[in-house]
């Protein structure tokens, strides 16, 4: 009897696991499916022809998805432009709207080499290069200051292209190429190892089929070259640097530790570009040295200097970088990271393209400003 009482009680303890219920039966999850060089066989399906005819049906052992992946929205496509940007870019659906943009096409490519990495592709197009490369230099510079090291470093492709964390932004003309490499197998580093051998040949051939002239707009060609950090144009709509000045085109400069920013605005008529020329330099005085058209002028709370002139509809300034500047900087601190005023005036009579004061010489006439009435030539058609 004691000897079965043992039994019994070693079975009931063998069978109970701290009162939890036995666990129940799972089916086994299913093998996960890998591409295969199957998968870029034979002839792909989209849903539309257009939303991929810039891309490349190919790159390396990527393919355009041939499930239908792609999608269209806006001028010529099947879907309207809204709600479906604003879907596709997750809230900034309001920027793209009011920088202009026409068509959104999405498209995706997978790996045949059986990776579960995939590259996809948003491709915008917009009314104007200007807005264009608004946008692309909104992306390019979304750290603020071209010298951050989250700042993309450029690529060749297209007129402009970037290549950023496992991104890559190309432009060119009315076009915005955004290319993501996306592989949740893989670590941050592994990513953008990955990105950096597939983006910069495919954001290439991308650009080379896109459509429009390689060339800057006629405002961000003004800006030197010399000292311009390599991200170092910024295209601002509706206005650069203040509001009134219209849009037109910033660059960012340096040269040693000293750091300074030009702004380039072509206005449509030399009557307008007088406007642009006065609202750049609100609350300033006329400058001597840059003649009847030239003003000098401080800027935001940390009191850029800014020197601003006009020849004919070309507008162009030249003023201390915001972004080294703080408050209660001495004069010290100051001359180390900004120009002085000889050398601004310098760089911004430099600046001006020598056809661009090509007017004939006419009577002054009186022009009233904020602070002082000033003597400027009457513009020549």
């Amino acid at each position: 009897m004691q000897r079965l009482t043992w039994l019994l009680i070693a079975v009931a303890l063998g069978g109970c696991r701290s009162g939890a219920e036995p666990p129940a039966y799972r089916e086994p999850p299913p093998p996960e499916v890998k591409p295969s060089a199957s998968i870029c066989m034979g002839s792909p399906h989209f849903n539309d022809a257009t939303n991929v005819r810039a891309l490349p049906a190919k790159t390396g052992t990527f393919c355009l998805d041939p499930a239908g992946s792609d999608h269209g929205y806006g001028e010529g496509a099947k879907a309207p432009l809204e709600p479906g940007i604003c879907e596709l870019f997750d809230g900034e659906c309001a920027i793209y709207l009011a920088l202009g943009v026409k068509r959104v096409d999405e498209a995706r490519y997978v790996d045949a080499g059986g990776t579960s990495a995939t590259i996809d592709i948003k491709l915008s197009t917009f009314g104007t290069p200007e807005q264009a490369l608004a946008m692309f230099t909104k992306r390019a510079l979304s750290a603020g200051d071209p010298v951050h090291p989250d700042t993309p470093k450029p690529m060749a492709a297209g007129a402009l292209a970037t290549l950023g964390i496992g991104n890559a932004y190309v432009w060119r003309s009315t076009s915005l190429v955004e290319l993501t490499v996306n592989d949740a197998s893989l670590t941050a580093e592994q990513l953008q190892k990955k990105a950096d051998a597939l983006l910069p040949p495919l954001a290439k051939e991308i650009g080379e089929k896109l459509a429009g002239e390689l060339g800057l707009p006629r405002a961000a060609a003004l800006l030197p070259t010399e000292g311009r950090l390599p991200i170092g144009i910024q295209y601002e709509l509706p206005n650069v640097l203040v509001a009134g000045a219209g849009p037109g085109a910033s660059g960012f400069y340096q040269e040693g530790a000293k750091r300074w920013r030009v702004v380039a605005v072509v206005a449509a008529t030399d009557e307008r570009a007088h406007e642009v020329l006065h609202a750049l330099a609100r609350g300033g005085a006329p400058e001597k040295k840059l003649g009847d058209t030239g003003f000098r002028t401080v800027i935001g709370e940390t009191k850029a200097e800014w020197f601003f002139s006009r020849k004919g509809p070309v507008v162009l300034g030249v003023g201390d970088e915001s972004y080294v500047l703080r408050n209660g900087m001495s004069k010290e601190e100051r001359a180390q990271s900004c120009l002085t005023r000889e050398e601004k005036m310098t760089k911004l009579k430099g600046a001006f393209p020598r056809s661009a004061g090509a007017e004939k010489k006419a009577p002054a006439k009186l022009v009233k400003t904020s602070k002082s009435l000033v003597k400027t030539p009457k513009a020549t058609p």
